[in-house]
């Protein structure tokens, strides 16, 4: 299994990896909760996969209403937190720690998913192979939803200019460029805190939505809806982000 592209190796680590639970809150959370119950309908128990799955604040959430959760991601101190929280709360919650194209479990889970704009981290054999290995998860029938901020019709109908923001006890600007010719963003994140700098860069491919579904489709799922919103608003030009949501025939493997 190829390993994690060079930046995700040294991204998540120092005044980032303190900053982005702070991007999301706990309205939020339980919000986004909301939209996967409501648009999976699982039954009681059902065995649902994160991935990636961050500090497990998703994940969490859910196993809290009574679903069985395993949670994946390539950050140690995030799983290890994502573990100390289920545990505290005695939730029926796993996490591992791996790449989140490497996924051991064939036909084992009835839902996954993948929030948190954590799509499209490699190249475009890399986003296949983790299409690939969601659906290697998931029983027939199984559901998959993909959430993203960077689908072409979303990221690229917003001006893409700098901007400065506290977050806790630092300063964090945001700069980002897009490369027509590669299709890639490339965002430059710069902490602040106590007169301390520490510079950070990430590289997202940026799919229209056609070619995002079509890659979908290509590994073997079927495309059910496309939301624009956690309402559920039909995905268009605009939209905040995309929520795909996509099932495994009985015939994929």
């Amino acid at each position: 299994m190829e390993k994690a592209t060079d930046w995700t190796q040294t991204f998540f680590s120092g005044f980032i990896l303190e900053t982005l639970p702070f991007w999301t809150s706990k309205e939020q959370t339980q919000q986004e909760a909301d939209f996967l119950v409501r648009t999976l309908a699982p039954a009681p128990g059902a065995r649902i996969l994160d991935v990636p799955c961050g500090n497990g604040r998703l994940a969490i959430a859910l196993a809290e209403r009574g679903f069985t959760l395993t949670g994946v991601d390539f950050t140690g101190p995030w799983v290890n937190a994502a573990r100390l929280s289920a545990a505290q709360r005695g939730l029926n919650a796993t996490f591992q720690q791996r790449d989140m194209r490497d996924l051991p479990w064939p036909a084992a889970f009835d839902y996954a998913f993948c929030f948190g704009n954590s799509f499209a981290y490699f190249d475009d054999s890399g986003n296949r192979a983790f299409l690939q290995a969601v659906l290697h998860t998931l029983k027939p029938g199984g559901k998959f939803v993909l959430q993203t901020n960077l689908a072409a019709e979303s990221v690229l109908t917003q001006p893409l200019k700098p901007f400065w923001m506290k977050l806790g006890d630092q300063y964090f600007l945001h700069e980002t460029r897009y490369d027509p010719a590669t299709g890639q963003l490339t965002s430059g994140y710069t902490s602040i805190r106590d007169g301390q700098v520490e510079r950070k860069q990430a590289v997202y491919r940026v799919y229209p939505f056609r070619e995002l579904q079509q890659m979908v489709c290509a590994v073997g799922f079927t495309v059910l809806q496309s939301y624009g919103s956690l309402k559920q608003e039909p995905y268009q030009l605009g939209s905040e982000g995309l929520w795909l949501v996509a099932s495994k025939g009985a015939e994929s493997s």
